[in-house]
């Protein structure tokens, strides 16, 4: 008969069950960073609803004004309503329009600090939520530093951790509270007031006092030398981003690898320093590229060059990736993966870095087909899409074909 016994903080979920007189093995132990990963993995899962919500709104903002209205670009919504170009309806639209602009705008603020909310629950369970939150809003808007100058105590804003601080705070609270929970013994009536009260105040005390003295100067220090970096890197380090971006989010489709640089891209655009665009478009290229190459290898080489299930498999590849999903490609790199992974990264490499060289921006990080309209400069997104995608699909249709000359591949496709 098993024994369990409930935890006050997460349920359970950290506290080994006791088996009398069971057999089974013990659960396997996981590395700190295989640790870590999952509780980062949940902050980043549950951030993106808002990133979601704040971009579709904040896409209304940019469609009325300069795609309805036809307002220059180079105007404020604002300041269109104040040239006295526009009235009646037009007015009403950039009222509306100036509105989902700053309610977007607050929503994406709250990403960050419900990022480090639900990283923080992920370690030290529901009791950690409040505490992570407020460290991940004092990544974005950290306390003022006073200052003596010319005798007096000036305040002054420091550079913001953001991304970066926001994980610091989020580890450091989680796990501080789950050892307050445990470390602090109280009787059975005093629960209630160890979970309402106790356990709240002293975690939040610990935030302000990391957040002011360590995670703000640290992380913002770092912020600091990175931006020094890029700017002094220039365009050869946006280049160099955007390539090391596309091949690592190409190269397994939704695996670790394409994780790790989807954290180091997120990170990066929350905190406004490089936009994610060869990302975006590295996510959407391979299963366009093999969906087109299913529709023109019998033009280019003069034979169907897949087995004649993946025909149907290449168009419904395409579709998924103009909803940003990359894994309907997963079955072509599968079947044949050293020709069909190496044509996913030089295509998305092609296209992430080409879109960008044309001037391609995207700050929102979503590679779904309704989220364009917030990319800066559209046409050269596409058209980084467009080359990417058809170098894929020539470097495996020619491939393949090769292989079928050779006799080293085999297809039934009814030819």
């Amino acid at each position: 008969m098993a024994i369990t016994k409930k935890s006050a903080v997460n349920g359970g979920a950290d506290r080994p069950k006791l088996n009398i007189g069971s057999t089974a093995p013990a659960p396997e132990k996981k590395s700190v960073w295989a640790e870590l990963s999952k509780h980062v993995m949940t902050g980043i899962s549950n951030m993106i609803p808002f990133l979601i919500m704040g971009g579709l709104i904040l896409a209304l903002s940019q469609l009325i004004p300069y795609v309805i209205l036809g307002v220059d670009p180079s105007m404020g919504i604002v300041d269109a309503m104040n040239s006295g170009k526009y009235t009646g309806s037009s007015i009403g639209l950039l009222k509306f329009a100036n509105l989902t602009a700053e309610f977007g705008g607050t929503l994406f603020g709250f990403a960050i600090p419900m990022f480090a909310a639900f990283m923080a629950n992920s370690i030290g369970g529901k009791l950690a939520f409040p505490a992570g939150f407020i460290g991940g809003l004092m990544a974005t808007k950290p306390t003022s530093i006073l200052s003596l100058v010319d005798g007096k105590w000036e305040a002054n804003s420091p550079v913001a951790s953001t991304f970066l601080g926001a994980i610091l705070i989020a580890i450091a609270a989680g796990y501080f509270v789950k050892w307050l929970n445990k470390s602090i013994k109280v009787s059975h009536n005093m629960l209630a007031f160890k979970s309402t009260f106790l356990i709240p105040i002293i975690a939040a005390a610990g935030v302000m006092l990391g957040m002011h003295y360590v995670v703000t100067p640290l992380g913002g220090l770092i912020n600091s030398w990175i931006k020094a970096a890029l700017g002094a890197a220039g365009a050869a380090g946006s280049y160099g981003y955007a390539i090391a971006l596309s091949a690592a989010t190409a190269i397994d489709l939704g695996g670790p690898i394409n994780k790790a640089a989807g954290f180091v891209a997120l990170s990066f655009t929350t905190d406004k320093l490089l936009p994610i665009t060869a990302r975006c478009i590295a996510i959407v290229v391979p299963s366009i590229g093999l969906g087109l190459a299913t529709i023109i290898d019998k033009l280019v080489v003069g034979r169907h060059v897949f087995d004649k299930q993946f025909y149907p498999q290449g168009k419904t590849a395409m579709f998924l990736a103009f909803m940003g999903i990359s894994e309907g490609s997963i079955p072509f790199a599968l079947e044949k993966p050293s020709v069909t992974i190496p044509a996913y990264m030089i295509g998305a490499i092609v296209g992430g870095t080409s879109a960008v060289a044309m001037g391609a921006v995207q700050w929102f990080p979503e590679s779904a087909v309704w989220a364009w309209p917030l990319i800066s400069n559209i046409a050269a997104y596409i058209a980084g899409i467009a080359i990417g995608a058809v170098i894929t699909a020539l470097i495996v249709i020619f491939a393949r074909n090769n292989l079928i000359k050779q006799g080293k591949l085999e297809v039934d496709s009814n030819d």
